[in-house]
């Protein structure tokens, strides 16, 4: 691949028309559109799944305290073990005073039949109405059951540190401060380059930083940058990769 080698030479952005715009009409291009859809569609569908795993397990706790507290035990019959990643997906049925019920549960691979009967299985209910029920031996402490939740709340961390970073962007952007920066050092870094450099805010202070961009830079060239005006930490080259400004 041939990179661009921006020699030392002026800045090809004039600085005074840029920060005559502000604020700027800034819009995503085409490819941060799909890339702030798809991160926000990971954060959407990780808090929602999580959200409904969470209620699945808080559902099953609560049934699981009020069984114990409240509930008659019988003895139930498996009709269908289905083995799972982490664990058992049990279907029984029990009888109470010669009404059949029926219920089912995701268990651990442990011995949760009765003594003597690999197709039995003890199972609490309420008296008052025994469509509640539940394994008496169900747990959900089970180092399993976290794998699920962490590869979600990871799903979610990575849509939500996209977005965020998507909209930061846009807003450093939109109102952010020209300046012409002067170039420190520069190193490869995988298929881009970090770009070292540093430039003078508003306040004659001089700030350094650095980026990683497609093309290499000499040292002592002129690199046009933006920065926050409250916060000049916050910093790129301009104009940011990825967005466009309208005309």
């Amino acid at each position: 691949m041939i990179r661009k080698v921006v020699p030392d030479s002026a800045c090809e952005i004039s600085i005074s028309t840029a920060n005559a715009q502000i604020p700027r009409k800034v819009y995503f291009d085409s490819e941060s559109v799909k890339a702030l859809g798809l991160a926000l569609l990971m954060l959407l569908f990780g808090i929602v799944i999580f959200i409904w795993m969470s209620h699945e397990e808080i559902t099953g706790l609560h049934i699981q305290h009020v069984l114990s507290r409240d509930g008659n035990a019988v003895s139930g019959h498996i009709e269908m073990i289905t083995p799972t990643r982490v664990g058992e997906f049990v279907k029984y049925t029990f009888s109470v005073d010669g009404v059949a019920y029926s219920g089912q549960a995701q268990m651990e691979v442990l011995d949760y039949t009765l003594p003597g009967d690999r197709e039995g299985i003890l199972i609490r209910y309420l008296p008052n109405d025994p469509r509640v029920n539940q394994p008496a031996s169900w747990r959900w402490a089970s180092i399993w059951d976290f794998f699920p939740f962490l590869l979600l709340l990871s799903i979610t961390w990575v849509g939500g540190k996209v977005a965020l970073k998507a909209l930061r962007l846009r807003t450093l952007m939109r109102i952010g401060i020209a300046a012409v920066g002067k170039v420190t050092a520069c190193a490869p870094n995988k298929a881009l380059f970090t770009v070292y450099y540093e430039f003078t805010t508003e306040e004659d202070k001089v700030e350094e930083s650095s980026s990683r961009l497609a093309d290499e830079y000499e040292v002592g060239a002129s690199i046009p940058i933006i920065y926050l005006r409250n916060n000049p930490r916050r910093n790129s080259r301009y104009p940011v990769a990825g967005f466009r400004i309208a005309e």
